[in-house]
């Protein structure tokens, strides 16, 4: 009886490992998927921390990865914070302004912006709860920056194809060349719908 009961035991945990795994998020915006053996083989100290577990990679892609530059697959185009930072950067210094410094405050904002957007499906400007996209800074936003400036993005597969979309348009190029700005965050996260959402953030 206890033998059984040791074999039904392996049997359903047997099962719950492979739901989980057929359930694990490998599927990315640009119509490819996460490649667990190559995200293994390139972020050892990854695999250190965590282990190899594909599903566990595949977690720690989409809420650490993603912001941190790490490829989910080989010849992955960069969706990174960093990747967006340094071609907007290159982007001003071209054209005569100083490249912006990254602030870990804007940089946390610009997150928390990507991060709710991405989960409530809502591409604005006005935040889920109704409130201007500045109070993710608190509510004493305007006391602590003298001016400031957002773009966001949505479905690009890459912090490049975002950048070159802002620049085709006045009003987020006036964001990427606005003066007497001089920090930066950015953030990336993917959304319910599959999409990668983007927001840089620009203040003095």
């Amino acid at each position: 009886m206890k033998q059984v009961l040791r074999m039904s035991t392996a049997l359903i945990l047997m099962i719950i490992f492979v739901i989980i795994g057929a359930n694990a998020d490998y599927a990315l915006p640009d119509g490819s998927r996460f490649d667990a053996a190559f995200y293994a083989a390139n972020n050892a100290d990854v695999v250190t921390a965590l282990g190899s577990d594909a599903a566990t990679l595949a977690d720690h892609y989409w809420n650490h990865g993603i912001q941190e530059g790490r490829l989910p697959y080989a010849g992955a185009s960069d969706v990174s914070a960093a990747s967006l930072i340094a071609g907007i950067n290159v982007y001003r210094t071209n054209n005569g302004l100083p490249a912006l410094v990254v602030d870990q405050t804007v940089q946390n904002e610009a997150q928390k912006r990507a991060t709710e957007m991405a989960q409530s499906g809502t591409f604005s400007h006005t935040r889920p709860n109704g409130q201007p996209w500045q109070t993710a800074f608190g509510n004493n936003w305007d006391k602590m920056y003298s001016k400031l400036g957002e773009d966001l993005a949505r479905g690009q597969s890459s912090s490049a194809k975002v950048i070159s979309a802002w620049k085709k348009s006045p009003g987020h190029n006036e964001v990427l060349l606005k003066p007497g700005v001089t920090r930066i965050g950015a953030g990336v996260a993917k959304g319910n719908d599959g999409k990668f959402y983007y927001v840089i953030t620009v203040v003095n």
